[in-house]
């Protein structure tokens, strides 16, 4: 379900993601998250695996995006975005956090 490996040539972290992230494994994907963020300055969430999402997916997501932020350090989703991540986020009102008004970088383009 969560895979983390680090590219030292490009100083760049990624952990991938596959299955379902729902509140099922909220505490599970959280710890994930925050051991990633803590091995690197530039994470990026792999997330083109990912089969169901939900919103506590999203708010897990989010305050990891901006603790990244705080720190100085960079958090970005690669890989191509799946439907139920588009889904869950227009469902969850996320919608402006993806379109132009999103600055930090994590959603843009995800709402496209």
């Amino acid at each position: 379900m969560f895979h983390f490996s680090m590219d030292t040539a490009r100083s760049v972290g990624t952990l991938s993601l596959t299955g379902d992230l729902t509140i099922r494994n909220a505490a599970e994907f959280k710890e994930a998250v925050a051991n990633a963020m803590d091995q690197t300055q530039q994470l990026e969430l792999n997330l083109s695996e990912v089969e169901r999402i939900d919103l506590t997916t999203l708010q897990i997501l989010c305050a990891a995006h901006r603790t990244m932020l705080k720190k100085g350090r960079t958090l970005t989703i690669s890989g191509a975005i799946p439907p139920a991540l588009r889904e869950t986020m227009q469902q969850a009102g996320f919608v402006d956090c993806g379109g132009e008004k999103e600055t930090s970088g994590l959603w843009k383009g995800v709402s496209n």
